[in-house]
């Protein structure tokens, strides 16, 4: 039989990614810029027929997929649950933005309020899926990859990684709108704050 500890970090994790796509689709539909994981997905929406929730799913799968080309025969094979990161996060990006979009946009105060609160929701989020310990989000699961082979420290990977992901975004972009979308302010606001944000829930959840 299943543990119920066992079960209860998978509860954990599922509702993590929940609370995740509900942080991502504030963040993205402030429409000041979405997050670096997010933005080649969401600027390929922007003429693609295919929704940014099932963008973001083929995005986390790609994400796995290289994980097991670099580690090959080390890639611990509970780390393949990835896989069911993609479908779940995707679906429930696809379902909150439908929600989101409802929220009344009145002024660039109440777009800035959507970005911050958005990116303490995905910090939570984080913090929530470290708990669980159950598997890797692909994201994290192919920045630590990187680490791994190129002997680099996760952060310095992980700052490299997001602007990557951001350039790639923009030359998408430009080449298929002609001008660049989906990346602004509100893009730097994430990546300035989520990571300290992380840094101290943790902080918090370690001392109580």
């Amino acid at each position: 039989m299943i543990e119920f500890n066992t079960l209860k970090s998978y509860f954990l994790f599922f509702l993590s990614l929940v609370i995740m796509g509900l942080g991502i689709s504030l963040v993205t539909l402030a429409h000041l810029g979405t997050t670096p994981i997010t933005s080649p997905p969401y600027v390929l929406s922007l003429f693609l027929p295919v929704s940014f929730g099932m963008l973001t799913m083929v995005l986390n799968f790609l994400f796995v997929l290289i994980q097991v080309i670099l580690l090959r025969q080390e890639f611990p094979k509970i780390q393949y649950l990835q896989l069911l990161v993609g479908p779940i996060l995707g679906i429930s990006i696809d379902l909150w933005s439908a929600l989101v979009t409802l929220v009344a946009q009145l002024s660039y105060l109440i777009q800035l309020n959507m970005v911050i609160v958005g990116s303490v929701i995905i910090a939570l989020s984080t913090v929530l899926q470290l708990k669980a310990q159950v598997v890797n989000n692909p994201a994290e699961g192919i920045v630590k990859a990187i680490a791994i082979k190129s002997s680099k420290e996760f952060g310095t990977v992980k700052f490299y990684f997001d602007i990557i992901l951001v350039l790639l975004a923009a030359v998408i972009s430009f080449i298929a709108l002609g001008t660049i979308q989906g990346i602004r302010e509100g893009t730097i606001i994430s990546v300035l704050i989520i990571g300290p944000l992380i840094k101290m829930f943790q902080k918090r959840a370690t001392n109580k």
